[in-house]
Order: structure tokens, then C-alpha cells, then sequence
């Protein structure tokens, strides 16, 4: 990823990037996810498969680890600077994820903290200009803070070797309740559900989100509320398949995923096999899907390409359908709003949690 020191603000209003797919929240910058309580993980895909760089005494490559204590609100910016600096991927400490799961686990490596404070750590591989890098890092720190977000403290490093740096992002994905009755448990983690809950086992894959992020547990508790035993959903930029997955266990007769990178095909792919349910994962935009099938469409993606797509929204909902959009920065709610009304769909009803919005739209 190339060289802005600091995440200037994109066309839709997010701080150096998109939201992201589930932010526990693993997923390609591209659809980068992040304010609000969560344990998140982002990273880009093949971040630690990587062979450039120096070998550190033939055991692998290492790895500066970079530890940033920032307030909540600029964790995004914090994070998004990451990303760009490194091209590997960041990870959030929440104080907030500790405190609404402390009852489903027995323990937690993160201690008790300052609610409104977070830590997000990157790693920088040892080839190349450690030094210009950190350089960047401080100018990039210092545009953040001069745009008021929050307080950000100096950053602070350390080395790691890279199959720690491969695997470290694991010790922060837990299952996380995320609605009512959905939780999101790690693929690798033994998990006995409680009454009434729905897992959705999930392995990110170090490309795409886990499904804690705003944007994404918005859609979920929505789901819960919508979906209907017999329905058949659309759920347009799957990336991992968590929202289709969570349709299929909440009782959708028939669930289509559609993504245009062939990486989140294949992970949703897996993640459905995973979970036992059979869902229609397809390479294809919503163009490429049959018109007038489906109940409800789901899209946790950005707001531009949000109102790109509803012509072939509303043409693919049957009459009464339901549109749930995520992913909308609450800055561009109007204008989404307002682009839905004249695609012929009418919104009833949106929420907000972290600055993010989901906005639920009918098909008369």
C-alpha cells in the first residue's frame, strides 16, 4: 500500500478508508472497519506470508511491533496509518470487549482499563528503511492529533520474530456475542453454546473481518429481527460469509453470497463448511444475479457503492422486500437515505453505534 503519512478522510467521510466487514474484526484494508467495543484484528491478506525482507539468523523474519494508547475515537485514524505504513495489518485491545464478555469466559489475557482508552498494534517487517518508517509514523501520529480526534500517545516498539507475528493476532479473536442469540467463536477454539445461542464459527483467515465491528454487529442484531424461516437472502461483498452464515442458521431456506475478490469467495466457501450450512457463494456482482427472488438484501459494504447498487436492489427484491445497508458513515446518512427514496425504496427505519449507521429500506 503506498505512502500517505497520515489517513486523510476518503469520499465517503472515513477516516483513511472504508469500513470494514465484521470489526472482532479481521479484513483487507479495502473495507477497512473500526470505532466502537471490540477486540479487532486487521490485516492484509499474505501480511505473514510475505518472504522478502532480511532473515534474522536463519530462523524467519523478524518484525518491529508498534504499540500505539490512543482514546477510542482515533483508533480508527491510528489504525488506518498502520495499515498504510506496514501493508500487514493492526490489531485493537478494548477494555469494553473485556467487560461485556467477562461472563462466557473463563479468562482474558487483556487487564481491566480505562473504557475510553484502546491499543492498536502493527507490525513493520525488518526489510527496508525501519527507520524512514518510523519517521512517517511520527509525522502521521501528529496529523492525528492535530485533528482533534482523541489523545494519542507515543508509540512504543518492540521486535518479534515472524511466527510470532503469524499467529498473534489469534490471542485476540474470542467468542463474542454479538446479538441475541448470535456468537462469533474462532474456528480453532472449543465452544459449548449456551441456550438460545446461534455460533457462527469463523476463521478470518488474516484477510477479513471477525464481526465484532459496528458496521457488522449492526447487521447481525438486524438480522435476527428479519430474517424468516423460508426467506431467501442476498448478501452482497460476503467477505468472510459471516452475514450469510448468520442468515442460514437464523432459518433462511436460501442464502446467495456474491463478492468480486475471488479471496473472499474461497473464505466463504469455507467458513459455510464450517458452520454445516449450504449457501450460494458466487464471483459475481448483483447485476449478475436473477431479479425479483429475494426477501432481503444485506450489504455491509461503503456508502458510494451502496447507492450504486440500488437500481439492482430493487430490482431483485420481490414487493415488500427488505434492503439492510451498513457500513455508512453517520455523515453520508442523508444522502443515502435520500438515493434510496429515488431508487423506489422506502426507508423505515436506521441505527446508529459508533458513528456508523445501518439503514433498513422496503420495496413497496
Amino acid at each position: 500500500m503506498g505512502g500517505r503519512p497520515a489517513p486523510a478522510p476518503g469520499p465517503d467521510g472515513h477516516p483513511g478508508g472504508a469500513p470494514g466487514r465484521c470489526r472482532l474484526q479481521l479484513r483487507l484494508p479495502a473495507r477497512s472497519d473500526l470505532p466502537g467495543p471490540r477486540v479487532a484484528v486487521a490485516a492484509r491478506r499474505g501480511a505473514s506470508g510475505g518472504r522478502a525482507g532480511r532473515v534474522n539468523g536463519g530462523d524467519g523474519l523478524r518484525y518491529l511491533e508498534i504499540r500505539i494508547r490512543c482514546q477510542r475515537a482515533a483508533a480508527d485514524a491510528v489504525g488506518n496509518l498502520l495499515l498504510t505504513l506496514t501493508g500487514a495489518g493492526y490489531a485493537v485491545d478494548d477494555p469494553l470487549i473485556v467487560e461485556q464478555n467477562r461472563s462466557r469466559w473463563d479468562m482474558t489475557d487483556l487487564p481491566p482499563g480505562d473504557p475510553e482508552w484502546v491499543t492498536v498494534s502493527g507490525w513493520l517487517p525488518e526489510a527496508g528503511d525501519v527507520e524512514q518508517q518510523r519517521l512517517r509514523l511520527e509525522t502521521g501520529l501528529d496529523e492525528i492529533r492535530s485533528l482533534g480526534l482523541g489523545a494519542v500517545d507515543p508509540a512504543r516498539f518492540r521486535w518479534v520474530e515472524e511466527e510470532d507475528w503469524a499467529h498473534a493476532w489469534k490471542a485476540y479473536f474470542r467468542p463474542t456475542r454479538v446479538g441475541d442469540r448470535l456468537v462469533v467463536v474462532p474456528a480453532w477454539e472449543e465452544y459449548a453454546p449456551q441456550e438460545g445461542e446461534l455460533p457462527i464459527r469463523i476463521d478470518p483467515g488474516m484477510a477479513f473481518g471477525t464481526g465484532t465491528h459496528a458496521t457488522t454487529a449492526l447487521c447481525m442484531r438486524w438480522l435476527e429481527e428479519l430474517v424468516t424461516p423460508g426467506s431467501r437472502v442476498i448478501d452482497v461483498g460476503t467477505g468472510s460469509g459471516i452475514l450469510a452464515v448468520a442468515a442460514k442458521h437464523l432459518g433462511a431456506a436460501e442464502v446467495v453470497a456474491i463478492d468480486v475478490d475471488p479471496v473472499a469467495v474461497d473464505a466463504a466457501r469455507e467458513n459455510a463448511g464450517r458452520n454445516g450450512v449450504e449457501i450460494d457463494v458466487r464471483l459475481a456482482t448483483l447485476d449478475q444475479v436473477a431479479e425479483g427472488e429475494a426477501d432481503l438484501i444485506v450489504a455491509n459494504i461503503i456508502a458510494s457503492v451502496i447507492v450504486d447498487i440500488l437500481p439492482d436492489v430493487a430490482s431483485r427484491l420481490k414487493p415488500g422486500g427488505r434492503f439492510l445497508a451498513s457500513g455508512i458513515i453517520a455523515a453520508r446518512k442523508e444522502a443515502v437515505t435520500e438515493a434510496m427514496t429515488d431508487a423506489w425504496l422506502l426507508p423505515v427505519g436506521a441505527r446508529e453505534q459508533d458513528g456508523w449507521v445501518a439503514i433498513l429500506a422496503m420495496k413497496p
